[in-house]
């Protein structure tokens, strides 16, 4: 019979001080604390028989955005497709999602891992997993449906359960239920304060609504308690950074960068998404960011050729054009272009949504701001395929906006800033468009 992890989830792994150590692993993952990856690395060096706990580690590598962590993920399949047929039923779940995005079937996975849910809705592990595909494949509503599946198996006595109520709550958000989205987020927070991902739904839903002064008073009054040293942190710290924006305190903006987002040449990805949508934002309003630009162009040059997240591949077009590195902006567009052929879902995203708005911020770049009113402008409604959030990809209308005053375009300008105040009320970075439209 199948021993149940701290979740309430079957494994079938017999040693109970490894499956011990195995939920303490996934419970770090839940709150984005360091370092749940080198715990089941040690796990899997102890006992190599733990399929769950390789399932984790795969499910993870999945989930990183950087082509480079893929190798790591076969690695670990390869071994979970021969030890399958001492795995259960939930392990056989996980073992068909590493599958499917293996096979390069990406939404098709995400399906998978939700699959796992209809059976066995205490695999919090899976339904972790399947928020992060949808983050990467801009997911809106399954985003919000996938918690759905299981609130209801879950309750306040349960420690972890402020964690799904997180997920939920930026569920709420990405599909636009910000009332519903900000009351379940302040609940996920008033129950665990050092629920990073519960502050960042909050972050997201007071950002969503234009109260500005609210989300900066709440990001900074309960700083010390999500300002650790983990990805999330620096990330929630760039949602407050987008508040200063909002109110055109840009110093204060920039300071914020320098101290928390500053790209080193180790930089993860993720962090350097970060850095590179805050600078962008900023020397569009005309901040003089000096060089900080080198060493965050450096470290993209590195992943022009992975055509894998679209996601990626516009941060990086933002540094290439920023810093005036033609070579390099060229080289990536060459690589996206052959890529967009490929009748994958990969390439349909990159055909779809990455090429063109790569191409419109290659084309802001050199100053053509009619060709990059062109292309941002018939692939902006499609940008979800890229992945990231709404909060993210704002930067894209922003550029367009931009892109617009350049070119001369009042008509259009002025349209889009309609746009923008139909959800959330003016405010001096609005202002400051308009003025620049007149």
């Amino acid at each position: 019979m199948d021993k149940l992890d701290r979740f309430g989830a079957p494994v079938s792994h017999k040693d109970q001080s490894d499956i011990d150590v195995f939920g303490e692993a996934a419970e770090l993952m839940l709150g984005y604390a360091p370092d749940p990856v080198g715990m089941i690395k040690a796990l899997l060096k102890k006992s190599p028989d733990f399929i769950m706990a390789r399932c984790f580690l795969a499910g993870v590598f999945l989930t990183a955005s950087d082509k480079r962590r893929q190798p790591l993920m076969h690695k670990h399949y390869d071994i979970l497709v021969k030890q399958a047929d001492h795995a259960n039923e939930r392990e056989k779940g996980h073992i068909h999602a590493l599958k499917l995005w293996v096979g390069g079937n990406l939404y098709a996975a995400s399906q998978a891992y939700a699959d796992i849910l209809n059976t066995c809705p205490r695999d919090i592990v899976a339904l972790q997993l399947g928020h992060q595909t949808d983050f990467l494949l801009g997911h809106a509503s399954s985003t919000r449906d996938r918690p759905t599946r299981v609130l209801g198996h879950w309750s306040e006595v349960d420690p972890q359960y402020s964690y799904i109520l997180g997920m939920q709550a930026f569920g709420l958000e990405e599909a636009g239920h910000y009332s519903a989205a900000q009351s379940m987020a302040e609940r996920c927070v008033g129950m665990n304060e050092k629920d990073t991902w519960g502050v960042h739904a909050l972050a997201h839903c007071l950002e969503m609504q234009g109260k500005v002064d609210e989300g900066v008073d709440f990001m900074t009054r309960c700083e010390d308690r999500w300002g650790n040293d983990t990805y999330m942190s620096i990330h929630n710290r760039w949602h407050l950074g987008l508040y200063y924006l909002e109110r055109c305190e840009f110093d204060t903006a920039l300071a914020m960068h320098d101290t928390h987002m500053a790209v080193t040449p180790k930089s993860e990805l993720m962090d350097m998404h970060d850095s590179a949508a805050l600078l962008w934002r900023l020397q569009m309003d005309g901040v003089d960011v000096g060089d900080r630009w080198n060493v965050v162009a450096d470290n993209y040059a590195c992943v022009i050729d992975q055509a894998y997240m679209s996601f990626t591949d516009l941060h990086a077009m933002m540094s290439f054009a920023a810093t005036g590195r033609d070579k390099e902006a060229k080289a990536q567009i060459a690589v996206l272009e052959n890529a967009a052929t490929a009748n994958t879902d990969t390439g349909i995203i990159i055909q779809q949504a990455g090429l063109p708005l790569v191409r419109g911020f290659e084309a802001f770049g050199r100053g053509d701001y009619a060709a990059s009113k062109r292309h941002i402008g018939n692939a902006r409604h499609n940008s979800h395929l890229i992945g990231g959030s709404i909060a993210q990809r704002d930067v894209i209308n922003w550029t367009l906006i931009e892109a617009a005053i350049r070119d001369g375009d009042t008509p259009m300008a002025s349209a889009l800033l309609a746009e923008r105040t139909l959800m959330k009320p003016h405010s001096p970075l609005t202002d400051m468009f308009a003025r620049k439209a007149e």
